[in-house]
This record gives structure tokens, sequence and C-alpha cells, in this order.
């Protein structure tokens, strides 16, 4: 079964965020609902707006991909995404210390400049194949 082919263009101030989108439509949960998602991010649920914390559910470990956690995932939400309107400086998610000592990866976070990390393309491919890229299949 082809799905056919998804392209993203660079551009745009709301890339990273429909990347987010278009990775949730093709099935994929947000890497921040991961179930081992406590090792690597720590979430300051008070500072989710209320309607936003159904995408900080924990997911069972069968529906996650033996992938390591992915802070440069589509799907990772920045740092102070999801938060409680007017409130500013707070965040949602943060990295741990030891970690990220200079706080630059959770600076990072939903900053990426590939709209895709590798570890999404990975998903993308082993979820639904790669017939897309077959030049036979090209109409």
């Amino acid at each position: 079964m082809n799905f056919g082919c998804l392209e993203l263009f660079k551009g745009g101030q709301h890339r990273q965020h429909a990347a987010m989108m278009v990775m949730a439509m093709l099935g994929f949960y947000f890497e921040v609902a991961r179930h081992d998602r406590d090792r690597h991010i720590r979430v300051h649920m008070r500072h989710v707006r209320p309607d936003k914390l159904h995408h900080f559910e924990k997911i069972r470990s069968e529906a996650t991909l033996p992938l390591p956690y992915d802070y440069k995932s589509a799907t990772h939400p920045a740092w102070q995404f999801w938060r409680k309107i007017g409130r500013t400086g707070i965040s949602t998610v943060a990295t741990f210390k030891q970690q990220d000592p200079d706080g630059s990866l959770m600076r990072s976070l939903g900053q990426n400049e590939e709209i895709l990390s590798e570890i999404d393309i990975v998903k993308i491919n082993s979820v639904y194949g790669t017939d897309c890229f077959d030049k036979q299949n090209i109409y």
C-alpha cells in the first residue's frame, strides 16, 4: 500500500510546529509522552496549559519503537511550548543539569536546523517503508 510522499519545505517561523503536527498525523506520539521520558527530561505539569496536558500522558513501552530518546525529534516540543498563557520565562520541559550543564540542549529543543531528525526518518521508514523513494514509483 502506497500512501504517497510528503515533502516539507524550510522557511517560515512555524515549520517545526508543522513538522510536529505532520508526525502526529502519521501516528507518532510526541517524544515527551514516551514511557521512559523521566530519565531524559523533567516535565513541569503545573506550567502546562490545561488543554495541552494530554500531550504529556505517558504511553506504554510497547507503543514506542526501540530507539533512543530523541531531543532533536520534530515531535519534541521546545522548552516553553504549551506553557500557560500569559506566563513567560517558565519551562514546561527541562533537561537535567548532569546531562546538560550549560542548558544548551534545553534551549535547542524544538529549534532544529533540520525539520526531521535522523531518528524521525528511521521511525517513518520503519512504519511506512521506503517505497516513496523508489524511482519506479515516481509519477
